[in-house]
C-alpha cells in the first residue's frame, strides 16, 4: 500500500483483515496529508461531485475574489488544460448526475463500514448527532432540498427536516442570523486524526508492516508483480495499491498510467471558542465553511477549494476568510484558545469522482476522493480488496474504473465511461 492517509489506511485494514500480508509505505507520516485538518465529515448526502451545473459560471466570476470559497489560478501545462476540458464537460447535468449515482454507490453504506471499524477494535473519536445547513435566506434551502430528493431518487434517504430560525436556535443556542437550515439526521462526523491514529495501531496490531518517511520513486512491473523503487532501496510486492493522494499521479505516470488529478487545496482553523458550545456539525452554506465540534472542546472550521497546483504553503488572507465565516451564522463564537492553522491537498479528478480499481496487472490506484476522503475511505477499503485479493470486483466498482480515462474508453447509458478491454494497461 503506497500512502497512509485515511484511504490508503483503510484500504490497508480491509485487507489485512481477510489476512493477506500488508505493508504500508508512506513518504511523511501516516495521517499528516490531507487526512490530518478536515472537517472529518461522514456524509453521504454530500455525494455529488464537484463538477455541476453552473459551476463554471460562478468560478469565473469568484476568480476575481481572492476570498472566494473556490480560487482557480489556470496554468500553462498540457495536463492542466485536458484536466480543465474534461472537468468543464462533467458539469452537464447528465454527466453530473452519473458522477452522482457512481459516488453515492460506495457512499451508500458508510455508516455501516465505520460501525465495522468499531467493533472490529478501531478506536476512535465518532458523533452521530446529524448535520445542520445553515442559510441566510429561506429560498436558500431549496438546492439542498432538491439535492436529497435526488439521492432518494437513486436510493438514499438522507432523514431530513427543514427548520425555522427559532428552531434552530433551540436546537443550537450558538446560531442566531441564518434564517432557516435543514438537519441530515443521518450524516455525522469523526476526529480525522483520531481516525488515522487508530487505524494505524488497528493494522499493527494484526501484523501489518508500517514504513514512514519512505518516499517511492518509481513502480516496475516484475516477473513476480512489482518492484517498488525507494531512497532507501527497492521492495518487492505481488499487488501494489496506490492510495497517494494528490501524488498518485506522478507515480503512476511513471507506470504507463495517465490519471487526470489535480490538488484542491484546502484550509482548516482549529480552535476552542466561547459558550455556548456547538452540539453537532454545522454547514455555513453561503461561506461554503464546515464547522465540526470535538471531544476537546475544540470546533474545526474547514473550508474553501483552491486550484493552483501542489502548494502547501499556509494563504493567511485565505485562513482568514475561513475563520471570519462564522460571524454571520455564530455571531458570539470566535476562535480564542489553541488556535491551529493548517492548509492540505485533496486529490480531484477531472469528473470529481473517485478513481479505484486496477490499472495494470496487479497494480490498483485508490484516489480523487476529494472532499469525500474520510466519508468513502472504510468503504473504499472494503470495495477494494476483494479485487485486490484477485476475487470479483464488486459491481460498486464499475463507475469508478480510473480506466474510464483511458483513451478509447466507451461511453455506457448513464453518461460515465467504460473502458474498452485492454484500454489503459
Amino acid at each position: 500500500m503506497i500512502g497512509g492517509g485515511v484511504i490508503g489506511l483503510a484500504s490497508a485494514w480491509s485487507l489485512a483483515r481477510r489476512g493477506a500480508d500488508v505493508t504500508v509505505i508512506e513518504r511523511s507520516r501516516c495521517g499528516q496529508g490531507a487526512s490530518a485538518g478536515n472537517a472529518g465529515w461522514v456524509t453521504p448526502g454530500l455525494s455529488a461531485p464537484v463538477p455541476a451545473p453552473g459551476v463554471m459560471r460562478q468560478a469565473a466570476r469568484w476568480m476575481l475574489d481572492a476570498d472566494s470559497p473556490l480560487l482557480v489560478r489556470p496554468r500553462p501545462e498540457l495536463s492542466f488544460l485536458r484536466w480543465s476540458l474534461r472537468f468543464a464537460q462533467s458539469c452537464r447535468p447528465r454527466a453530473h448526475r452519473a458522477g452522482t449515482e457512481a459516488t453515492l454507490a460506495l457512499a451508500r453504506d458508510a455508516e455501516e463500514h465505520f460501525d465495522l471499524l468499531r467493533r472490529e477494535g478501531v478506536e476512535f473519536e465518532m458523533h452521530a448527532d446529524g448535520l445542520l445547513y445553515l442559510v441566510h435566506d429561506e429560498s436558500g434551502l431549496e438546492p439542498w432540498l432538491r439535492a436529497y430528493e435526488e439521492l432518494a431518487e437513486l436510493g438514499f434517504d438522507g432523514d431530513v427536516v427543514p427548520l425555522a430560525g427559532a428552531e434552530l436556535h433551540d436546537l443550537e443556542p450558538a446560531v442566531d442570523g441564518a434564517a432557516a437550515g435543514l438537519l441530515a439526521r443521518r450524516e455525522r462526523h469523526v476526529r480525522p486524526e483520531s481516525l488515522t491514529a487508530g487505524l494505524v495501531r488497528d493494522l499493527e496490531r494484526r501484523g501489518a508492516t508500517i514504513e514512514e518517511g519512505t518516499a517511492v520513486s518509481a513502480l516496475q512491473p516484475n516477473s513476480s508483480g512489482w518492484r517498488i523503487e525507494t531512497q532507501g532501496g527497492d521492495m518487492h510486492a505481488d499487488r501494489v495499491v496506490v492510495a497517494a493522494g494528490v501524488w498518485s499521479r506522478e507515480l503512476l505516470r511513471g507506470a504507463g498510467v495517465d490519471l487526470p488529478l489535480e490538488p484542491a487545496k484546502g484550509y482548516s482553523v482549529t480552535a476552542r471558542g466561547p459558550e455556548p458550545a456547538l452540539g453537532r456539525p454545522i454547514y455555513l452554506t453561503e461561506a461554503k465553511v464546515g464547522a465540526s465540534p470535538f471531544d476537546d472542546g475544540s470546533v474545526r472550521l474547514a473550508g474553501t477549494l483552491e486550484l493552483t497546483g501542489i502548494d502547501l504553503g499556509l494563504n493567511e488572507r485565505r485562513v482568514g476568510a475561513v475563520a471570519r465565516a462564522t460571524r454571520s451564522y455564530l455571531p458570539s463564537w470566535r476562535p480564542q484558545a489553541g488556535r491551529r492553522d493548517w492548509a492540505g491537498l485533496r486529490p480531484l479528478t477531472a469528473d470529481g469522482v473517485p478513481a479505484i480499481g486496477e490499472t495494470r496487472p496487479g497494480l490498483f490506484v485508490a484516489t480523487g476522493h476529494a472532499m469525500l476522503g474520510i466519508t468513502l475511505a472504510p468503504s473504499t477499503g472494503e470495495a477494494l480488496a476483494p479485487a485486490v485479493l484477485g476475487e470479483d470486483p464488486p459491481e460498486v466498482l464499475t463507475g469508478l474504473s480510473p480506466l474510464r480515462f483511458a483513451r478509447g474508453a466507451a461511453a455506457n447509458g448513464n453518461g460515465h465511461v467504460r473502458p474498452r478491454v485492454g484500454a489503459g494497461a
